[in-house]
């Protein structure tokens, strides 16, 4: 059996969790990281560095602590989006399964830490005995990590065909240095008389000026409220983080709800379903979106996203 220990602030999980419910041979198992408080931080802190007996544990609830004895050692596991070092030692020490994967979401250079540190960090997950993974290919080729497809889920009881477009770009996330490159989307959108729904959350300790803050949100919107949007879009924008070469979630979603991307990263024309019908690859030709807007979109072959789909790939974990 395969089980996946799930970071739950991803949104993802919930959908991993309804995806595999009725499969018999893959297991999920929530994994809160957000145990908060000074007394927890210290039991994680002691627990990661000074083990205690095999069947106890200071950090974990009594009830994950069962599930994770669960594991059997002719089982697999995968651990999904869960980073934190001092976490992973403590559940190395529960998981005596045959195989033990990490499938890390970040890029190895993230765009507000330090470079050197998220170089000692990924070596460090590389020291834990287990096999780290990733959907970026040059973080692949650079640190010796194994690559596999992006990952997501099918969407076809989320499409609502019934809704017809009345939104041509739309972008949702945080900022993350990128309100620059957004600014100028937004101005090419804009000459080219294109109706857009850019929803962007501010970074933490960043200070904006009067103009920036105009295009920021107050607040994050929920994963519906960005279903729904998607829905109502020609096409989606994703704006990729300086050092990343695999394509976001945002390009999933496009794929998956059959829209249109319209997206900074050169590599994109590599992607499995790219066509130039399909994806815009920005800033090149930038006067040329309105046109590219109207035309047809391609229809897409589902063979395509089958990879992607996490009902297929948590397979190749297994």
């Amino acid at each position: 059996m395969l089980h996946i220990i799930a970071n739950t602030r991803f949104f993802l999980t919930d959908f991993v969790m309804e995806r595999l419910r009725d499969t018999a041979s893959v297991r999920v198992l929530a994994h809160d990281s957000r145990r908060r408080g000074a007394l927890k931080s210290l039991a994680k802190l002691v627990e990661s560095y000074l083990p205690l007996q095999a069947d106890q544990s200071l950090y974990f609830a009594p009830d994950y602590l069962k599930q994770l004895q669960a594991i059997a050692p002719t089982d697999s596991v995968l651990i999904f989006g869960i980073e934190n070092l001092k976490e992973l030692r403590i559940l190395r020490r529960f998981i005596r399964a045959r195989r033990c994967s990490i499938f890390t979401w970040n890029p190895v250079q993230d765009y507000q830490q330090n470079a050197a540190l998220r170089l000692l960090h990924i070596r460090a997950l590389k020291s834990l005995g287990m096999k780290v993974y990733t959907f970026d290919p040059e973080d692949a080729r650079r640190h010796d990590l194994t690559l596999v497809p992006q990952v997501y889920r099918d969407v076809a009881p989320y499409i609502q065909t019934q809704v017809s477009p009345d939104i041509d770009l739309y972008f949702v996330g945080q900022d993350k240095g990128r309100l620059p490159t957004l600014q100028g989307i937004l101005h090419a959108a804009q000459q080219a008389g294109l109706r857009t729904h850019f929803h962007v959350t501010p970074d933490k300790g960043r200070t904006y000026s009067a103009a920036e803050k105009s295009l920021l949100a107050s607040s994050s919107i929920s994963y519906a409220e960005n279903l729904a949007l998607i829905n109502r879009a020609h096409c989606l924008v994703e704006v990729a983080q300086p050092h990343q070469s695999g394509p976001t979630v945002r390009s999933l979603e496009a794929a998956f709800f059959g829209k249109k991307l319209l997206t900074t990263r050169a590599s994109a024309a590599q992607d499995t379903w790219f066509s130039p019908d399909r994806v815009f690859i920005a800033p090149e030709a930038v006067s040329q979106l309105g046109t590219w807007i109207k035309q047809p979109l391609p229809a897409l072959e589902a063979a395509l996203l089958q990879p992607h789909d996490m009902l297929h790939w948590c397979r190749q974990f297994d």
